[in-house]
């Protein structure tokens, strides 16, 4: 093993994990530390096998192989490793939002705003044929220079997706033109976002809602149904009318809290996901194919849950579906009333999916403009086995809070925030300096420490960072905001990432994105992405950086003082 650390910075996580081991049963921190050590090939983006003739490597020790077969050097095997990433994770949003659309076109829910929903799929369809050109007019016509002039526009799946992914298969393509393949489909998935939120308004209406947080919301006297990861929020919202006729219960992990009116309680973080079936209290879960572990299914056999997939070869009414689904959880808490239900006492409150609408945006940008706070930090991301579960959130919003800086939160890092209080509007004034606790009491009503704009599927960073750049009059480029993936995981986060570096906010990504391979692809991803969206997309390699550190790291930036591990950082030239 490389380094010893701590699993997880939750108790009641903590909780499971002496009965995992004494039952032998193997937890995502196990099979980690059965990888390793890790092939440093794979982790930098060395390696590929995207052809029969390999797998191949770019060895930097022997002068023999230092090329793939095709001839594929160092830096275009690092680029398209990113490109890659992104390209799986932009599929997964679209292949999510087109569901989402196709849907309510069928007429399976009735739409609270019938002409929004309708005008909205309209625009989604025009997204997948043809980029969404209407689109462009929600973004600032500084902010689509730029990115046409990169040539990074979306210009529909045809163009964007299936063209991207050919850079691949060969070619002659250099690494600033591959990268730009990968920023071009990051848009396309940000576009889609930004259609999912507003489509999910229209049906379901969108307003926040206070939700109970962790495993302690597991009941011990009701059937209980648990929705993982992403799947049609249709067949949720159909799991859930026909659960409240059966008085069952249903709750969420790595899934959309708020589908008004039904809320589904967050039960734990991306992490711990297989954990909650060792309580007892989990008689069924429903999977969709994102975000969900494949362990699920043997760690349910052992503990006699019933499994049901949702993304199958044939599709399923979802009336039926639903209504089958709840009969089933039914019939297993009845079968299981002898299992012995084990739920940790660890339950918090949190206010949870806020969006621009609900913030006075003007107070947030006259802070920044009057340096009342020093910036803005995004928290977004799910967990990471490499890191211990939550701290890096955890630590990053407490310094930043005490520092001036406004934090916000989106998907599964607004959960693992929750869990530790830091949405919980009644427990605000714990971890802010004076200068952001004045400012939240102005900008909304009871708002917490850390202000949480929902799933990242729904777009809500994107609607704040353009209502807020609109009420500055300004680029995003010149104000002082920042995000981090803490714990980045999937592909979908590589994605997000590269789309808010070219809406002009630099990212930082923990852990390193595999390119580290690639000294010119590294630094691409900061100079020429200075150049191009004044942000860039930072790289550390330090794997053994704690948390405290990584926020000191952070801190240096938005107090205007160089970081001394990146040269020529994005931020330095905004030093007084």
């Amino acid at each position: 093993m490389e380094f010893i650390q701590k699993k997880t910075a939750d108790n009641a996580v903590e909780h499971f994990l002496p009965k995992a081991a004494d039952k032998g049963t193997k937890l995502a921190w196990d099979r980690f530390e059965g990888q390793l050590p890790e092939c440093g090939f794979c982790e930098s983006g060395l390696s590929c096998r995207d052809c029969l003739q390999g797998p191949c490597i770019s060895n930097p020790f022997r002068d023999a192989n230092k090329m793939g077969v095709c001839g594929k050097d160092k830096d275009i095997l690092a680029a398209q490793s990113l490109l890659k990433l992104v390209l799986k994770g932009t599929m997964a949003t679209l292949d999510q939002v087109s569901g989402f659309a196709e849907g309510v076109a069928s007429g399976a829910v009735k739409p609270k705003d019938k002409t929004a929903a309708k005008k909205i799929i309209a625009q989604i369809d025009a997204l997948l044929k043809d980029g969404g050109a209407g689109l462009k007019a929600a973004f600032p016509k500084s902010l689509i220079a730029a990115w046409e002039e990169a040539g990074v526009v979306p210009q529909g799946v045809a163009r964007d997706v299936f063209k991207a992914s050919q850079k691949t298969e060969g070619g002659v393509a250099g690494v600033d033109e591959t990268l730009f393949w990968a920023f071009k489909a990051a848009l396309l998935s940000s576009f889609a976002r930004k259609l999912q939120g507003s489509l999910k308004r229209a049906v379901f209406g969108g307003s926040p809602a206070e939700i109970d947080v962790n495993m302690g919301v597991l009941k011990k006297d009701a059937a209980t149904i648990l929705l993982y990861g992403r799947f049609s929020p249709v067949l949720k919202v159909k799991i859930a009318e026909a659960a409240a006729k059966k008085k069952v219960a249903v709750m969420g992990v790595c899934t959309d809290p708020l589908l008004p009116p039904y809320v589904f309680a967050p039960v734990t973080s991306y992490g711990s996901q297989e954990l909650p079936l060792m309580t007892g209290a989990v008689d069924l879960i429903v999977v969709g194919d994102q975000f969900v572990n494949p362990s699920l299914a043997a760690i349910a056999e052992e503990n006699n849950v019933v499994v049901v997939p949702t993304e199958t070869l044939k599709g399923q009414n979802p009336d039926a579906f639903a209504k089958a689904i709840v009969e089933k959880a039914a019939a297993a808490f009845a079968f299981r009333r002898s299992q012995v239900r084990d739920i940790p006492d660890a339950k918090d409150s949190a206010l949870m999916g806020l969006s621009a609408s609900d913030l006075n945006v003007k107070k947030i940008a006259d802070a920044l403009s009057k340096k009342k706070i020093k910036g803005i930090a995004i928290l977004a991301g799910t967990n990471n086995v490499k890191f211990t579960q939550d701290l890096p959130f955890v630590t990053l919003a407490q310094e930043f809070l005490k520092n001036d800086i406004l934090c916000i939160s989106e998907g599964d890092a607004g959960v693992s925030l929750a869990k530790y209080g830091f949405l919980n509007p009644r427990q605000g004034d714990k971890y802010c300096s004076k200068a952001v606790a004045e400012l939240l009491k102005a900008a909304g009503k009871k708002l917490p420490a850390v202000i949480d704009l929902g799933l990242a599927e729904n777009g809500g960073v994107t609607e704040f960072l353009l209502a807020l750049a609109a009420a500055a009059k300004k680029s995003l480029r010149e104000l002082p905001i920042l995000a981090c993936f803490a714990e980045a995981n999937r592909s979908a986060e590589a994605g997000e990432a590269l789309s808010l570096v070219a809406m002009g906010v630099s990212t930082y990504c923990w852990p390193c994105l595999p390119v580290t391979g690639s000294p010119k692809t590294t630094e691409a991803l900061s100079k020429l992405c200075r150049a191009k969206f004044g942000a860039g997309l930072i790289v550390h390699t330090d794997k053994k950086m704690e948390p405290l550190a990584k926020a000191g790291m952070i801190l240096k930036v938005f107090n205007r003082v160089a970081d001394p591990s990146v040269t020529d950082h994005p931020w330095t030239d905004w030093k007084k």
